[in-house]
């Protein structure tokens, strides 16, 4: 296998090589004519900063202070693409995102990592409002920017130090540039196609189905242009061969699953009901279903362009390739999040298609979501993908109280606060107050994240032992005792046998 270094610059050569012959090929072939587009008037420029001001100041609220979700420090701390490499969990997902997020400081600061997913999710808003606005007017943009700008579901997103945002914002770019690429056929937006998507697959794998969809569609759209079909093929294949170089170190990976670890099916019928509450909300728990209802109808009545139908074609293969991993391992909400600026706006147009009453109706919508802020910022909300971290004070108190034990964390890949990645590749500040491995950092204590064949050899090696694991699992340790149970997760103290010692 090559090294990291050469196999990306061979990929980024490739990339400008198909680029130039992609643009040499198209010269001698006829392009389209330019699309007039509304002009921007004062109140659109209003509209897009109210919305924009509102995603911003709703990304911001809260943001250092927001525990450790799950494994979000993973690949914090990456400096290299050769790094990355080397490491098996980073591995999980392309290294683009974490560099980005160590380049900003953000292996010494979360909230730092972070503020890379809150410009991302601001983005988002603009490129919404632009694109609805050229279809619909300056009323649904800003219905559709409001509805994003304070979805909670966009907005964990936002607050994440990790790839998903910025995976949102490329898709939703990708789909920009490509529609400006065959609305005008300059090859300027072609080239901006193939860097935004090799771009975004370079940040998330799992946008690959987005992108394909879109690009199924725009296929057969241009079908008998050959200019454009020149385009679309060379932009799209440029993108995939410039990142390709990251399958061969990502391949090895796939035993840990996409569910992040061995989990059993999660079943296409429960991961479809999750994917439908990531979009409406678990207070409105019929919202996606309505908007979804709104689409179909404006789609039948033909009142969609091509630009929405790929749209609907990226979210549909983007919920397929969720429903089709669900039938072999664990899958989560959060593997949907990057099509949601996608169906927010595709959802206004559809709603547009019925004048005012769709409009009410979509706006209703938005407003439910708006609704379930107060929760999400006071970490009661449940639901796929709104719960940010469930906080153990209890039980972090009680480490403090004896910093001198060793601590384990079983099984090594779940239990998000105690994640031993925090300690492993994230030595700096915590998020919050209640960062377990930041503590057993400081308090120079062994941090480990343990599998069970391993624990017994642990607990003889440190004499005493505290065992952090989640409430569902069962261990068999005779020299374990429960000592606390708190938000989900079981903390055992384990001596070693006189015998042992």
């Amino acid at each position: 296998m090559p090294s990291p270094g050469v196999a990306a610059l061979a990929g980024l050569l490739l990339f400008a090589l198909l680029s130039l012959a992609r643009s040499r090929i198209r010269r001698s072939l006829p392009g389209s004519t330019l699309k007039r587009r509304p002009a921007w008037r004062m109140g659109d420029v209003v509209c897009l900063l109210v919305a924009t001001t509102v995603a911003l100041v709703l990304r911001l609220m809260f943001l250092e202070s927001r525990p450790v979700d799950n494994d979000e420090p993973v690949g914090l701390g990456l400096v290299s693409i050769a790094g990355w490499a080397r490491e098996t969990d980073a591995r999980l997902h392309p290294p683009l995102s974490a560099l980005l997020m160590t380049w900003v400081g953000g292996a010494h600061e979360l909230g730092n990592a972070r503020g890379v997913s809150v410009l991302a999710g601001v983005a988002c808003v603009p490129l919404v409002f632009a694109l609805v606005r050229a279809a619909a007017g300056r009323g649904p943009a800003t219905i559709a920017a409001l509805w994003l700008a304070s979805m909670p579901a966009a907005l964990h997103t936002s607050q994440l130090a990790r790839g998903y945002s910025l995976a949102a914002l490329g898709v939703l770019a990708a789909h920009v540039c490509l529609s400006k690429a065959l609305d005008t056929g300059r090859e300027r937006w072609f080239f901006g196609y193939s860097l935004v998507a090799a771009a975004t697959l370079f940040t998330e794998y799992l946008t690959l189905g987005p992108l394909v969809g879109s690009v199924a569609v725009a296929l057969w759209s241009a079908r008998e242009r050959r200019g454009l079909l020149v385009g679309i093929v060379g932009a799209f294949g440029a993108a995939v061969t410039a990142v390709a170089f990251t399958f061969p170190f990502a391949l090895p990976t796939l035993w840990l699953g996409v569910g992040g670890g061995p989990h059993a099916p999660t079943g296409s019928l429960r991961a479809l009901v999750d994917g439908l509450a990531l979009f409406s909300g678990p207070a409105a728990p019929f919202n996606g279903l309505l908007v979804i209802a709104l689409v179909i109808g404006a789609a039948r009545r033909r009142a969609l362009g091509g630009s929405e139908v790929r749209a609907i074609a990226a979210i549909a293969l983007g919920v397929l390739t969720l429903l089709a991993f669900s039938l072999f391992t664990a899958v989560r909400a959060r593997y949907l999040l990057p099509v949601v600026p996608l169906f927010v706006a595709v959802g206004v147009l559809g709603a547009s298609a019925f004048g005012r009453i769709g409009l009410t109706l979509v706006a209703a919508v938005a407003c439910a979501h708006a609704g379930l802020l107060p929760a999400y910022f006071s970490g009661s909300a449940t639901g796929p993908e709104l719960s940010t971290g469930r906080r153990t004070p209890i039980t972090v108190g009680w480490l403090r109280a004896d910093p001198s034990a060793a601590v384990a964390v079983f099984p090594e890949w779940s239990l998000a606060e105690a994640s031993y990645r925090l300690a492993r590749v994230f030595p700096g500040r915590d998020a919050g107050l209640d960062c377990p491995a930041t503590l057993c950092v400081r308090g120079a204590r062994n941090l480990y994240g343990a599998r069970a064949e391993n624990l017994p050899g642990l607990i003889e090696r440190e004499g005493r032992l505290y065992v952090w694991l989640r409430a569902d699992m069962e261990l068999d340790l005779p020299e374990c005792g429960v000592v606390l149970r708190e938000a989900g997760t079981t903390l055992l103290s384990c001596k070693a046998s006189a015998r042992a010692r």
